[in-house]
């Protein structure tokens, strides 16, 4: 799902938006996966390594697990129940906490865009992405790829169409990336989006 180590998945995404802005997120994925009751993609894990949750070129946040976003709202918690609300049938089985959610919500666009992993393998690793798109008649798109190689895709202008209703992440590279404790760092000194 990750594509071609040379060109695809994290290794691509690096050399179209560099990591110089990142921090490792240090997250207990033991602890993440008690709470979700499954594991998580390792090229998310990888990708929490190297950039941390932030966020790509002011349009898309990368979201963290747990805790809440620090001092935002839009979590992978809150982010999943809005785009389970969205899902087909999503009422129609009752979710316990021991159920798998069919949808995991990992990044949220400014336009109201949610980007989650549908679930329904059961290797982690074999998750692809499904966009919840905010406008339109048929909001579910699903794209056979994982999260690094999706964005990678994006970036690249690869994929079908613009998978999202912004346009700043489509077919345009290099992308910024800035980690939400740099972004608060910065805020009221220095505009981090100034030089793009």
């Amino acid at each position: 799902m990750t594509g071609d180590p040379e060109t695809g998945g994290l290794a691509g995404l690096l050399k179209l938006m560099p990591s110089t802005d990142g921090q490792d997120e240090e997250v207990d994925w033991d602890a993440m996966a008690r709470l979700w009751g499954t594991t998580f993609p390792a090229d998310y894990v990888a990708f929490m390594a190297v950039y941390g949750a932030g966020s790509i070129s002011e349009s898309c946040a990368v979201l963290r697990p747990k805790p809440a976003f620090a001092g935002h709202e839009s979590d992978v918690e809150e982010e999943t129940a809005n785009a389970r609300d969205g899902w087909p049938d999503a009422g129609s089985a009752e979710l316990t906490r021991d159920a798998k959610w069919p949808v995991i919500a990992w990044g949220v666009t400014v336009a109201g865009d949610i980007a989650c992993w549908r679930t329904t393998a059961e290797n982690p690793d074999n998750w692809t992405v499904a966009v919840f798109r905010a406008s339109g008649l048929r909001p579910w798109r699903e794209y056979a790829y994982g999260m690094t190689e999706f964005l990678r895709l994006t970036f690249t202008g690869a994929l079908e169409e613009c998978p999202f209703d912004d346009s700043t992440l489509w077919n345009r590279a290099p992308q910024k990336f800035v980690h939400w404790r740099e972004q608060l760092r910065l805020l009221g000194v220095d505009d981090p989006w100034t030089d793009q």
